[in-house]
């Protein structure tokens, strides 16, 4: 099995979960536990499922939902049960393949209060399950965690949130908050300038008014970072860049075109003693190409280009043929 690299929306789905215990749904958490063969969804995936019909998250991609759906209706389980789906049984998946799933109440679960804080501050938390015993537990990831079964004894590992650090708050900048915040990553934005703060309408998020060296300095930039400038202001994004591009950031990129770029380049070697080969971490112009000028699809452009990086995955416009 390889390590699940959970999206903040396993976690998210969980805490919408106990906000619908809260409100007096009986709870049901599904969680994938293995896979074999063609399986649209990983282990350590998830769903929320209530007695009332309700659902959220998925743990197929929609061939077993409904009928997920109807067996809470009919018979809501009181303890963890294990259920297996498979393509040679009744109990179809379309595509082939088969999955094994938990299904938990999610009363059973104890120290809610305590895990609902750690997904909510976007701490690392690893999820055990006996699958002998029938039984399963959480708690904070250890330094050896890892996704894994041994016999009988599964481990999930759900990751810490990554992180987007954005400096500049302007248009463009709004629309990266929001397809980051999307796509389950956890925020932060940096603008000296009070006029931009001021206009900044996400009262939910992290802002720091600080210089953005000053910003990066205070922060721990690992590999699950990544960090973009966006004011095309060089007396501020030069200063981030720098800092990032000293740092772990898996993703560095920079707003501006090619002459923008080249400029940069030439003032960051001249007077600041970089070398190309450290210039190349940064993607400037930022984005993928797309031939757009709308802040909303650049802001697409540089969602999709963080993705590809943190994903591994080499774009065909940056391939060398």
């Amino acid at each position: 099995m390889e390590p699940f690299s959970t999206a903040q929306n396993e976690l998210n789905t969980i805490l919408q979960g106990f906000a619908l215990q809260n409100s007096g749904e009986n709870v049901l958490l599904a969680t994938v536990i293995k896979t074999w063969g063609s399986s649209p969804r990983p282990a350590g995936a998830v769903m929320i499922l209530t007695e009332s019909g309700l659902m959220c998250g998925s743990v197929s991609g929609g061939c077993i939902e409904d009928e997920l759906a109807l067996r809470v209706k009919k018979a809501f389980p009181v303890t963890m049960e294990q259920v297996e789906y498979a393509s040679d049984t009744s109990r179809t998946l379309p595509c082939g393949g088969t999955l094994m799933l938990v299904l938990e109440p999610l009363s059973s679960i104890d120290d809610s209060e305590e895990l609902i804080r750690c997904l909510t501050t976007g701490e690392s938390v690893t999820r055990t399950f006996d699958l002998a015993a029938n039984v399963s537990s959480w708690g904070p990831t250890l330094d050896d965690d890892k996704t894994e079964i041994k016999g009988q004894i599964v481990r999930l590992v759900y990751e810490k949130a990554w992180r987007i650090l954005i400096i500049g708050m302007g248009e463009l900048a709004q629309c990266v908050y929001r397809q980051a915040q999307f796509l389950g990553y956890s925020i932060e934005v940096c603008d000296p300038r009070e006029d931009y703060r001021s206009s900044w309408p996400y009262s939910e998020c992290s802002v720091s008014d600080c210089y953005p060296d000053d910003f990066l300095k205070q922060r721990v930039l690992d590999s699950k970072t990544a960090i973009v400038t966006l004011t095309h202001d060089p007396k501020i994004d030069d200063m981030a860049i720098m800092e990032a591009l000293a740092s772990e950031a898996f993703y560095v990129g920079a707003l501006g075109s090619i002459r923008t770029t080249r400029n940069r380049e030439r003032r960051l070697i001249e007077h600041f003693d970089f070398s190309e080969g450290e210039l190349a971490r940064l993607r400037a112009p930022i984005g993928v190409d797309i031939n757009s000028r709308k802040p909303q699809e650049i802001a697409l452009s540089i969602m999709m280009q963080i993705t590809a990086e943190r994903n591994n995955v080499i774009l065909l416009s940056e391939r060398v043929l």
